[in-house]
């Protein structure tokens, strides 16, 4: 099961050894990518629901690809199939799945459910719900239907700016359909109704959302204690928009610190390899 779904045409290996990142070949030629990341007592993999991804992102190597299709769940599935595969010799498989890859789960949530139903309950992958996250740009419907279903898997939303100006500008396509405000009561809703944290995704950009501005509307939507920003730096994708500096950074986080927003700084893994937040993406 599982098997010949794929053909692995190139494996890249970080530096420090810690990510690796695969260029797989479905059967009708279409091309994803995935990645496994090695953590201290753990292996995590981040997985692909489409082929491209029709957001538009404008900091996303994903986005400018376009949309061709989705992914089936037996595709999505395979994914963490392959990299159990190579992972045998070490007697150990991957035990967190993170649906942070390519494509946007929400519009794709039929597959996604089910290969999360699959990757739990399957013997050959046996991933608890609370070592699943589902990642979303903000689809509202989507967020609805997630808490409704009751789980224990984890969720989180790409935020990138509190402003719904500046949503709209680097996130166009999914802002403008569904305001800010509306994702937040969702995101409320979310938290009321499971009682887990929700985790805002937020990468730092140069001058564009790293700004005290930035921090004094975070504390106004944040409101609820289980709302809780994790922080990246931006990483690059050949768009004009750049990191913020370590000078920058550090203020952010000094004034986030003294809002009271809970935040973590989360590392960027595999930039060097192109297997970090933002930067799949194929030829094809």
């Amino acid at each position: 099961m599982f098997t010949d779904i794929y053909k692995i045409l190139k494996i890249e290996k970080s530096t420090s050894g810690f990510v690796q990142k695969a260029l797989l070949e479905a059967k009708n030629k279409d091309k994803i990518e995935t990645v496994l990341m090695k953590y201290k007592d753990w292996y995590s993999a981040c997985v692909s629901v489409m082929v491209g991804c029709p957001l538009d992102c404008q900091f996303c190597a994903t986005g400018k690809m376009g949309f061709k299709r989705n992914l089936t769940p037996e595709e999505i599935v395979s994914q963490i199939k392959i990299w159990n595969n190579l992972l045998k010799p070490k007697s150990t498989q991957v035990s967190r799945v993170v649906f942070m890859g390519m494509g946007e789960p929400f519009l794709n949530w039929e597959s996604t459910q089910k290969a999360t139903a699959i990757l739990n309950k399957h013997k050959d992958f046996n991933i608890k719900q609370n070592h699943i996250t589902i990642s979303t740009s903000g689809i509202i419907p989507g967020i609805y239907k997630f808490t409704d279903l009751k789980s224990k898997m984890n969720l989180a939303i790409s935020l990138h700016s509190p402003f719904q100006e500046k949503r709209e500008i680097i996130m166009p396509k999914v802002a403008k359909t569904y305001p800010l405000t509306e994702l937040m009561k969702a995101a409320g809703h979310y938290v009321k109704t499971i009682g887990k944290k929700v985790t805002f995704e937020y990468a730092l950009i140069y001058k564009f959302n790293d700004n005290f501005e930035d921090v004094q509307q975070l504390r106004k939507i944040f409101g609820s204690k289980l709302f809780h920003l994790n922080l990246i730096v931006l990483n690059p994708t050949g768009t004009a928009y750049k990191p913020s500096g370590m000078g920058r950074r550090l203020a952010f986080i000094k004034a986030l610190e003294k809002a009271k927003i809970p935040y973590t700084v989360r590392r960027s893994l595999g930039r060097e390899i192109k297997a970090a937040c933002g930067q799949l993406a194929t030829q094809s």
